[in-house]
């Protein structure tokens, strides 16, 4: 019997200091690419946002809910990924393989949301990408969220989705060892992990789409987030 191909679409809001954008993903199970629906960006340059604080949530909410339903035509996930000053991003190393969060001398910043991946060991220390978002964000964007009445899915830091990317990319020849000398090679520089072939690898762009003089990592970002959580 021929099974019909399923399709799995997310869209992915990713968020920095002054910018929000938007992009509908999709992917069909008879399709080795992504393919990108929809692509758009908003810059606020009035406080609205600022260091991805809300200082406007109406506007904001607004602007979201918007973008979703121009898209969405059903309850399709929502994927959030977040990049500014405000969050805490580092490779830390520790002579544990699996430490916990108390044993990567973490400062002691109260109301923040802990997480980390390994990356690679060298000379008997362990390498892991630790990140923090602060609780008021994390609520606030929570909260647009619920008002927008988004089925929001996922909230992660865009280093995370781009390392969840550089991961599928390499797929069964990935080594935590090569990821660690990729690393070192670039300064720790996780966006520098990527060339300018990797999007046309992942992700298939419609000549309607005008990205091509767009810096290519929020959409990177955006297709690292789709493959985090198994769409892809």
């Amino acid at each position: 019997m021929w099974n019909k191909p399923k399709q799995h679409d997310a869209f992915v809001i990713t968020i920095t200091p002054r910018t929000i954008t938007y992009s509908h993903l999709s992917r069909s199970t008879n399709e080795p690419k992504i393919q990108l629906q929809s692509h758009d960006i908003e810059i606020f340059d009035t406080l609205e946002l600022e260091k991805l604080i809300v200082f406007n949530p109406t506007i904001i909410t607004n602007r979201i809910q918007n973008h979703y339903r121009t898209i969405a035509n059903q309850s399709i996930p929502v994927l959030m990924a977040l990049n500014g000053p405000s969050l805490f991003a580092k490779i830390i190393s520790s002579s544990k393989a699996h430490p916990s969060l108390e044993q990567l001398n973490l400062p002691h910043t109260p109301h923040m949301q802990w997480a980390h991946r390994y990356l690679y060991s060298h000379d008997h220390r362990h390498y892991f990408y630790v990140c923090g978002l602060p609780q008021q964000i994390l609520l606030q964007f929570q909260l647009v969220s619920i008002t927008a009445q988004l089925p929001l899915r996922l909230i992660s830091t865009e280093h995370m989705a781009l390392l969840h990317l550089y991961r599928y990319l390499s797929g069964t020849a990935f080594r935590h060892s090569e990821l660690g000398a990729a690393l070192t090679k670039r300064n720790n520089n996780i966006e520098q992990l990527f060339s300018k072939d990797d999007l046309p690898r992942v992700l298939s762009i419609p000549t309607s789409q005008a990205v091509a003089n767009e810096n290519p990592i929020s959409l990177l970002t955006a297709c690292g987030l789709f493959v985090s959580e198994g769409f892809s």
